[in-house]
């Protein structure tokens, strides 16, 4: 029970000293033991012109004298009077408050102006944890606008909490645009009908679209540094080819607009001579133009340079160059990607705009499953869905587009601390929507459960954090050194943190504040990967027909649906 001698609202104290954006307060002796002043608590100083909102970010005896206690204020806003002759609440102090000045616990008045539905556009996400009565709302253009990242470690409650974010977005902006990049299978089916699900099996990437880095990472093989080189170059001349080929035989009977990384758009004419290579418009068709071109014909163009005259002295790398194409044309797993045999059609609009849901048709946002991605190459195909929603971005010309927003799980494998883990191109198409996405309306949202693995530039550029239980030393410090310094008076509570509560900080949210997401219903929840332990173990219900069953799917490579089991990310009952 708190202790009723003090109440919101009765001064606590008075101003020690005010240094940047940090003031200390000695409280009075009888307020020392008040429920309300703990870390976290939002206390009101009075200032000259306005009355400063802060947070109270520690508490401490002051050496020498235990009698003497003070709390530090993280200062936040100030309250300033509305048009309506209340007040409301203003972020930023323009006015410190100055020694001596009163510090109060803020009253009802401040915390219903502090918290108050926002004028602007918002979504509610859940509620204070101190205060369930109270909701806890996020400002949807500034969380979406300037990038957000949602960082806990497993078991905190951290996919649900990223779909619970996204549906209450979604059920404000029913025609938004958003791509969810899945691991691990786990939303499929946490938007119901509002989701477009895409995975290897209803969807092809075709070979051309890789860049040449992507393609390379692809079909290049294993092998000293002097035979990748090899191949490397083999690879570039006849994916080069391939491309201007394509556009020669097409350009008569069509217009290609395509982009040139880098380069202006163009139109490309009739060859007046049968080499494509000579043509001056073809000639602006680079190894990474994404033209279309058959996987057969890379397998040509290798036999013509094997059989020409001017066969090559080292006919090893075409060979182990052919050979690996070869096999990955034959994996079932790879079919995706090398589904095409002798022709091959233009699909990238279609594609994009069924991943980037232009129209949106009552589903605004894709999912995309990629844990039956073989291993080897996740990562390149990773890269290519952020380039080429970057891409399409940057050439859709200015305000054409409407805003994208991209959900990228499991961040730390794609977007790294250290730049020698992983694929590097994976690593620069995230970096450059984190740098530059908000130039062309592209929001990202970065999720993980090792943000100390987190390239450091990629999460400084997310504006709003939602910092869930994360109880690793090394993740706390990366964690003080991310969160905006008006927030890291709440670091201390991240390692003690229940499932389902978060702290926010950031813009876009009124202040940091502590909160409890709400409840998601059970069909809604992503899929957990928790097992069911002391529940499984109770009975032998695997028999060997089971086992036969994945062995023959794992021969033919291929999956079958099966129910999941109910997911526990979030206690259906509520925790007081």
């Amino acid at each position: 029970m708190p202790n009723l001698n003090v109440h919101f609202g009765q001064p606590i104290g008075k101003v020690l000293a005010v240094s940047g954006s940090q003031t200390t307060v000695a409280l009075n002796p009888e307020a020392t033991g008040v429920s309300a002043v703990r870390i976290g608590a939002v206390v009101k100083v009075t200032g000259e012109r306005y009355d400063v909102v802060g947070t109270i970010s520690s508490i401490q005896s002051e050496p020498g004298d235990r009698n003497l206690r003070v709390v530090a204020l993280d200062l936040l806003g100030e309250l300033v009077p509305a048009e309506n002759g209340g007040i409301r609440f203003r972020r930023g102090v323009s006015l410190y408050p100055v020694t001596g000045a009163t510090a109060y616990c803020a009253g009802e008045a401040e915390l219903g102006a502090i918290y108050a539905p926002p004028s602007v556009p918002h979504v509610r996400v859940g509620a204070l944890y101190d205060d369930p009565a109270r909701p806890a709302m996020v400002l949807s253009d500034d969380l979406l606008g300037k990038h957000f990242a949602v960082l806990g470690a497993s078991g905190s409650g951290k996919s649900c909490s990223v779909a619970l974010i996204l549906s209450r977005i979604l059920d404000a902006h029913p025609n938004a645009h958003m791509i969810l990049l899945d691991p691990h299978n786990e939303y499929a089916a946490a938007f119901g009908d509002l989701a477009e699900n895409v995975n290897v099996d209803n969807i092809h990437f075709p070979l051309w679209l890789l860049n040449f880095e992507e393609a390379s990472e692809v079909l290049i093989s294993s092998g000293t540094p002097e035979e990748k080189e090899a191949q490397s170059l083999i690879l570039h001349n006849i994916i080069l080819r391939a491309r201007r080929e394509f556009a020669a035989k097409t350009a008569s009977s069509q217009t290609l607009a395509e982009h040139n990384d880098g380069a202006p758009s163009f139109i490309l004419k009739a060859p007046k001579r049968p080499e494509p290579d000579l043509d001056d418009d073809l000639s602006m068709i680079t190894v990474d133009t994404p033209v279309p071109y058959a996987t057969s014909e890379l397998l040509r163009l290798i036999d013509d340079a094997l059989g020409s005259a001017e066969r090559p002295d080292r006919p090893g790398p075409y060979l182990r160059l052919k050979a690996r194409i070869e096999a990955l044309r034959a994996d079932p797993q790879f079919a995706f990607m090398f589904a095409d045999l002798l022709t091959v059609r233009d699909t990238l609009a279609q594609l994009i705009g069924r991943l980037l849901r232009f129209p949106v048709a009552g589903r605004p946002i894709t999912t995309v499953d990629l844990s039956a991605v073989p291993s080897d190459i996740a990562d390149v195909l990773v890269s290519l869905l952020c380039r080429l929603v970057f891409d399409f971005a940057l050439w859709s010309g200015q305000g054409q587009m409407p805003p994208v927003m991209l959900v990228c799980e499991e961040a730390h494998r794609y977007v790294p601390a250290d730049p020698t883990i992983g694929f590097a191109a994976t690593a620069r198409s995230i970096g450059r929507i984190a740098k530059e996405g908000r130039k062309y309306g592209i929001s990202l949202a970065l999720v993980t459960q090792r943000p100390s693995e987190l390239s450091p530039t990629a999460i400084s550029q997310c504006g709003t954090v939602f910092a869930m239980r994360l109880p690793a030393d090394l993740d706390q410090r990366f964690m003080s050194a991310a969160l905006p310094e008006a927030g890291r008076g709440m670091l201390a509570a991240l390692p003690s943190l229940a499932t389902q509560e978060a702290v926010i900080c950031g813009q876009g949210v009124p202040l940091p504040m502590r909160i409890r997401f709400d409840d998601l219903p059970a069909e809604r929840r992503p899929r957990s990967s928790s097992g069911h332990f002391s529940e499984a173990w109770l009975s032998d219900s695997a028999g060997l027909q089971f086992v036969r069953d994945s062995v023959r799917r794992w021969r033919l490579q291929r999956r079958e649906t099966v129910p999941p089991r109910q997911p526990t990310d979030f206690p259906t009952a509520r925790v007081a």
